[in-house]
């Protein structure tokens, strides 16, 4: 039997090795009978078929060593469901704690990360996974955080905006031409789905340095989401309404169309430590899933 990654890997190569542009790999978006639960399961999911996407580590010394997620897709009403699931042989819920220090009488940074997902779906044509490329656009990103926005049921929705002027606050990128990119993500409109704390004396030896913000409300917290680990893998379910009237947000197509986007995901890592895809086409069918 033909494994899947396989022969997606071997595609890829002939691409490369014959010169040819190697077309983006598509994520159908199928109309569900109902509306899945968002619970971090995958029941409700059982006749949609999955598309396999290949990742690749930005850090060949890093952590990370996610190589592949699982993805199904589909609409109900005027929501779009997304369900993905990964291999991850821990469950890191905690982020960046204090340890207390005896020695210094004070609470020191921990070693401990969080695991994190994010999906991006593009805002304008330029978009592209690969942030050397020169391109300057923006998208919108879902980042789902196992600490700082599952206990909310929710993925922290921000903004993705890669320019080639300077940003306030931005990361400044070297581009393979001499110049630079500047990339910077803001958080959508409304409240903070948490803030940080600190202790001057001695509580607990571990103690959260994130506490949640109880109830957010607005434009940051429209993606509900569930992230269950279980038997060494992640399932994480996401939705969002198609269109949530804020500017902030991608529109998704309410009749056939196609949105460009893109997946990372953080294993116990920091924000360059992460494994991602190429760039997606995410299809928007509006019709059930047919076997030939």
């Amino acid at each position: 039997m033909n494994h899947p990654l396989l022969l997606l890997k071997l595609t890829l190569m002939a691409g490369l090795l014959l010169g040819q542009t190697v077309l983006a790999q598509t994520i159908p978006v199928y109309s569900l009978a109902e509306a899945p639960a968002v619970d971090g399961e995958n029941g409700d999911w059982s006749n949609v078929p999955v598309t396999t996407v290949l990742l690749r580590k930005t850090k060949f010394d890093g952590v990370t060593a996610v190589q592949s997620v699982a993805v199904r897709g589909g609409t109900f009403g005027d929501r779009m469901y997304i369900l993905i699931e990964w291999k991850d042989l821990s469950e890191n819920t905690v982020h960046k704690p204090w340890i207390w220090d005896e020695g210094n009488s004070k609470y020191l940074m921990g070693p401990q990360r969080e695991d994190r997902f994010a999906i991006q779906f593009s805002r304008e044509d330029a978009y592209t996974t690969d942030w050397r490329s020169g391109n300057a656009f923006t998208a919108d990103t879902w980042h789902w955080k196992a600490s700082r926005s599952n206990p909310h049921g929710l993925a922290h929705d921000k903004s993705l905006v890669v320019s080639r002027d300077k940003l306030l606050r931005a990361y400044k990128l070297q581009l393979p031409d001499g110049g630079h990119a500047y990339i910077s993500r803001p958080s959508d409109a409304g409240d903070k789905l948490y803030k940080t704390k600190r202790y001057r004396s001695l509580e607990q030896p571990m103690m959260l340095k994130y506490v949640l913000t109880e109830s957010p409300e607005g434009s940051v917290a429209d993606v509900s989401a569930k992230g269950v680990w279980s038997d060494g893998k992640w399932r994480l379910e996401l939705s969002r309404k198609l269109n949530t009237g804020n500017d902030d947000d991608v529109s998704f197509p309410l009749d056939r169309g196609e949105v460009k986007g893109g997946i990372a995901v953080f294993d116990r890592s920091e924000n360059d430590d992460h494994a991602i895809s190429e760039t997606l086409v995410f299809d928007f069918l509006y019709q059930p899933w047919q076997s030939d």
